[in-house]
């Protein structure tokens, strides 16, 4: 068995792998400057672009275990690029583009201002023990291939020895569905060994891993492939899940590799005031195309954006620049439940000129709306109409509409146009203070205060009131 284990680890080193060759390299960014799996103690920093485009860090030999999941991270300087990994499980000097010696596929995101590709390396239960070598691809815009020969990137090679796989595998494959305002469903495949006490969850609002020591969330039974969150999540929220089993009391798996969910917008019963503090708006929608009054929205273009209120500033309002022809542009706020009745809809607006203080004219056929849906969105009505005839001035006006709308979907929304006629116009629209309210009621001091007063004509009057 040793003269075994021997001959596979030689195999490993003693075989001739191809050398990718890119066409353009890593010299522009494109490469693993830092390549990090932290549940295997492995951290490679800082090593820049390797000459030719090729790393052959094979001295280094990174222990992992046959079932098991391995989160890693790549850091590049320049984005879009795509990481896979390969291992050389059966030692005969080829990467098989495929499971299961294609063991990750990830690709970058800009992370805090960082070109990074978080994955994790899933290694079957069934894979061979002992050394083999690991490849590690880099691509700018397309997935590498063991041998590459074209495009920007960086390869880096490594050894890894496996080791048996646990007792107690992990569940596979967490899926979210069923998502609301405040709960959601988690599914998993089972964990093929032997589940006698149940499965544990975690949720979290942060992308933070557990550790074998993490208290679960909740827990289910040892036939169970689902269980539905309790109804106390956020609206609006993002969310990390991951599930591992309880083969034993003392005999747990590793935490599955997480799935993410975000949580439905929750319909809001007012008071809710939005100042435009952050743009967009938390569960507020851009959509494109159509009108209030025919075609319905046909996209979800953004041409509203953040700017300082009448040209003031840099943020705090939400505005729609409209010049180009045939600009629609929609900013559709949260659903609200109005059921209660007895409120208003109030907000500030102006228009300037583009880019400026001063004020400005409206095209011959623009239109800037304020609508109302009592369905959710689907049809609307509209509530004011500016237009050349009545546009808005350059000085802070604030709109006030006592609403009749009860229903408990109620969504407003702001749309422009900027018409077919090409017009010389060039401005912007702002919105601030957004609010929806209760109307306010007469104090008893507001009430006791008016007096009742008749005054009659012509004086003396000598009929009877």
């Amino acid at each position: 068995l040793l003269l075994g284990f021997v001959s596979l680890g030689i195999g490993a080193f003693a075989q001739t792998y191809c050398t990718p060759q890119y066409t353009y390299g890593c010299d522009d960014g494109d490469q693993i400057d830092s390549f990090e799996i932290p549940s295997a103690s492995f951290s490679h920093l800082n090593t820049g672009c390797s000459t030719n485009a090729y790393g052959d860090y094979t001295t280094q030999t990174i222990s992992m275990n046959a079932g098991l999941n391995y989160p890693f991270s790549v850091t590049h300087n320049y984005g879009s690029q795509n990481i896979r990994i390969w291992i050389d499980f059966n030692n005969d000097g080829n990467f098989d583009d495929s499971a299961p010696e294609l063991v990750a596929s990830a690709s970058s995101s800009n992370i805090n201002g960082s070109d990074i590709t978080n994955g994790a390396i899933i290694l079957p239960a069934t894979a061979t023990t002992g050394v083999h070598r690991m490849r590690v691809g880099d691509r700018y815009s397309s997935q590498p291939i063991p041998c590459n020969a074209d495009g920007y990137g960086e390869v880096h090679d490594y050894m890894v020895n496996i080791g048996a796989a646990p007792s107690c595998l992990a569940p596979s494959n967490v899926t979210v569905n069923g998502v609301t305002s405040n709960s959601a469903t988690i599914s998993w495949v089972a964990s093929p060994s032997t589940v006698g006490v149940g499965y544990e969850y975690y949720v979290s609002t942060s992308n933070t891993a557990p550790t074998t020591t993490t208290n679960a969330t909740g827990t289910a039974g040892p036939s169970a492939v689902s269980v539905t969150l309790p109804s106390n999540l956020a609206a609006a929220t993002n969310y990390y899940v991951w599930v591992r089993a309880a083969c034993s009391a003392t005999d747990k798996s590793q935490w599955s590799i997480g799935a993410t969910f975000t949580t439905a917008c929750a319909t809001i019963v007012p008071t809710y005031t939005n100042d435009f503090a952050t743009f967009p708006p938390t569960c507020w929608e851009q959509l494109s195309g159509g009108s209030p009054t025919g075609t319905p929205p046909t996209g979800t273009y953004g041409y509203w954006y953040e700017d300082g209120f009448l040209g003031s500033g840099s943020t705090g309002s939400a505005v729609i620049e409209l010049f180009t022809n045939d600009t629609k542009g929609w900013l559709k706020t949260v659903p609200f439940n109005l059921s209660a009745g007895g409120y208003r809809v109030k907000f500030d607006y102006g228009i300037t000129e583009y880019n400026g203080t001063a004020s400005s004219a409206m095209g011959s056929d623009d239109v800037i709306q304020f609508v109302v849906s009592s369905d959710g969105g689907n049809t609307w009505t509209v509530l004011q109409t500016w237009t050349a005839a009545n546009a808005p001035s350059n000085t802070s006006t604030q709109f006030s509409l006592n609403l009749s709308y009860t229903g408990a979907n109620t969504v407003f929304a702001f749309y422009g146009s900027d018409g077919a006629v090409n017009d010389p116009e060039d401005y912007e629209f702002f919105i601030d203070n957004f609010t929806v309210e209760p109307v306010p009621s007469l104090s008893t001091s507001d009430v006791s205060g008016a007096k009742n007063n008749i005054k009659a004509y012509p004086n003396p009057f000598t009929d009877v009131l």
